[in-house]
């Protein structure tokens, strides 16, 4: 069982402010912007392994078709994971994404030491919500920035019990991620809080890297080294044309969509139709 320690260290007020943004537009740290009736959430509520009350938010698809567990970003708002959940959901996907300790629907104190117990209990009420409802489709886990750690380390538990993994804009060593967020901390390698890759090497499954080539935080030669360690051939680094990290799903637009779904489909074994072949332009009929 891979556990995510050593990241009390990170428990600090100016990593902690730098993590989980707490500003009144941040919609899974409290805002509460009205999404359209068509694509309008139900609200889960479960309970971490010290009875902290935590949240997610579920935007269901087809019962049959994959559910994605996703660890939104430190940048991520309201609009943006409705915009994701619409995406996702025209291909019959259900997207659930949860609330971090603190952060809000989810009461406590956000804490980057309580990230693997609380994403240990979102997928467990997640699988208890699915069988409940009768929801038959399997189980994806998703992450984006920081949460690509917790969602690497809730894959790397459950390698077989998810499909797949998708991480957006991932880092490869945690110094490295807070470096480029400005906040250099200088850890080793030995004492590296989220240990992404020793992490990944356990993670069989394949992989979906989205990444922007003008990410100024985490860059393309330092994402492939976490890229490098997946175990699994089928996993994909997709490059996806934006200005920056932070808006990948924004500029990606629809092409953002069909790349997840894509990668999602072979994983079931769905291959794209074969287009018809046109006939020859020019090519003169027989019949007279």
């Amino acid at each position: 069982m891979v556990e995510m320690n050593k990241t009390g260290i990170l428990d600090r007020p100016d990593i902690i402010e730098l993590l989980f943004d707490s500003s009144p537009v941040s919609a899974h740290t409290g805002a509460q912007t009205a999404c359209p009736e068509a694509v309008q959430d139900s609200v889960l509520d479960f309970y971490s392994h010290d009875s902290t009350r935590l949240c997610a938010h579920i935007f269901p698809g087809r019962p049959e078709e994959p559910h994605i567990l996703f660890f939104p970003a430190e940048y991520d708002d309201r609009q943006s994971l409705t915009g994701l959940a619409i995406g996702l959901r025209q291909y019959g996907f259900t997207l659930i994404y949860v609330d971090y300790r603190g952060c809000g629907n989810s009461s406590g104190k956000p804490a980057v030491s309580s990230l693997a117990e609380d994403s240990e209990a979102f997928f467990q009420a997640v699988k208890n919500w699915c069988s409940s409802e009768n929801r038959s489709g399997p189980l994806l886990v998703m992450g984006r920035s920081i949460g690509t750690a917790a969602a690497l380390d809730l894959a790397a538990r459950h390698c077989e019990k998810t499909l797949a993994l998708i991480l957006e804009s991932a880092f490869d060593r945690t110094d490295d991620f807070l470096a480029g967020k400005g906040l250099p901390q200088g850890f080793s390698s030995e004492d590296d809080p989220f240990d992404n890759r020793s992490k990944m090497e356990q993670y069989t499954k394949p992989v979906l890297f989205l990444h922007s080539h003008a990410d100024q935080v985490v860059n393309l030669n330092q994402i492939e080294w976490l890229v490098a360690e997946s175990r699994s051939k089928a996993t994909q680094l997709q490059i996806v044309p934006s200005s920056s990290r932070e808006d990948l799903q924004e500029i990606g637009g629809e092409l953002y969509h069909k790349i997840i779904r894509d990668f999602i489909n072979l994983r079931l074994g769905r291959r794209p139709p074969r287009k018809k072949s046109r006939r020859l332009q020019g090519t003169a009929s027989t019949e007279s």
